[in-house]
């Protein structure tokens, strides 16, 4: 992808977290559908590429970093991104003193872009869950503060989810429409991604607690109608790392001696 490609989806999802909600939900469809269709377009060129005994583009690990109270809830959403995405292996990791970190890994291209729509969310996702506190507070007044912080993070993780969801349809209704032949390049592209992501990963880790229902369920329906785009959305040392699958029901440890922990 260019850096003409690039800085246009760089304006249209910043403009878009500046803007009426309106304004917002053209700019970020306008934005993932470019996304997705320059995924594509990359995709065919490496194929070709491969074909004639050509270098491809370059699989990259990308760091991202969260911290603050609902650090673990947003790089969540920023996984299921990857995921949905379908071109990019997200995995996990903690850095000693703090923060959370997820881990891109694939194509330069892809990675990029999916770095800039996961930004983007998390603008989106804190702003809708606080908007759903504001209205919602009520119905928890009578809690611990642990409890209403539980419900926060159930608000966050059913957005991702809703999210999640979102991206997946969309991409699934760009890549039909793209032609015969898509889906086995992209498959492609998906197994070398795999391949590389495979080598970070051993060991299995447990599952996060249950979410507040009523908490995740309005997160996902917040999640769902978030400006996703298909309506429209220095490393340090001693980090551990683990994989997460495509289902998000199990991640992976590549430190031989620990266990990470996501809940």
């Amino acid at each position: 992808m260019t850096e003409a490609k690039l800085d246009l989806i760089t304006k249209l999802l910043a403009k878009a977290e500046s803007t009426t909600p309106e304004e917002a939900e053209a700019l970020t469809e306008h934005a993932e559908r470019l996304m997705l269709k320059y995924g594509i377009e990359q995709a065919r060129i490496d194929a070709r590429r491969a074909e004639r005994g050509q270098p491809q583009e370059e699989i990259v690990k990308e760091r991202m970093l969260f911290t603050g109270v609902y650090a673990r809830d947003v790089r969540e959403i920023g996984a299921g991104v990857a995921n949905a995405l379908d071109s990019i292996r997200p995995l996990y990791g903690e850095r000693p003193g703090g923060g959370m970190l997820l881990f891109l890994v694939g194509y330069a291209s892809d990675v990029r872009q999916a770095r800039l729509l996961i930004e983007s969310l998390q603008v989106q996702a804190m702003v809708a869950m606080r908007a759903w506190w504001a209205i919602e507070r009520h119905r928890y007044w009578w809690e611990p503060d642990a409890e209403k912080r539980r419900a926060r993070s159930g608000f966050l993780r059913g957005f991702g989810v809703g999210v999640a969801a979102r991206i997946r349809e969309n991409r699934r209704a760009i890549v039909e429409a793209s032609g015969t032949g898509t889906d086995l390049v992209l498959a492609s592209r998906r197994e070398r991604v795999d391949a590389v992501a495979r080598t970070m990963a051993r060991g299995y880790a447990r599952r996060r607690q249950g979410a507040d229902a009523y908490a995740f369920a309005r997160g996902r329906i917040s999640g769902s109608e978030a400006n996703t785009g298909e309506r429209a959305v220095p490393p340090g040392g001693g980090e551990i790392q683990v994989f997460l699958n495509a289902g998000m029901d199990g991640i992976f440890s590549d430190h031989p001696d620990i266990a990470a922990t996501v809940g």
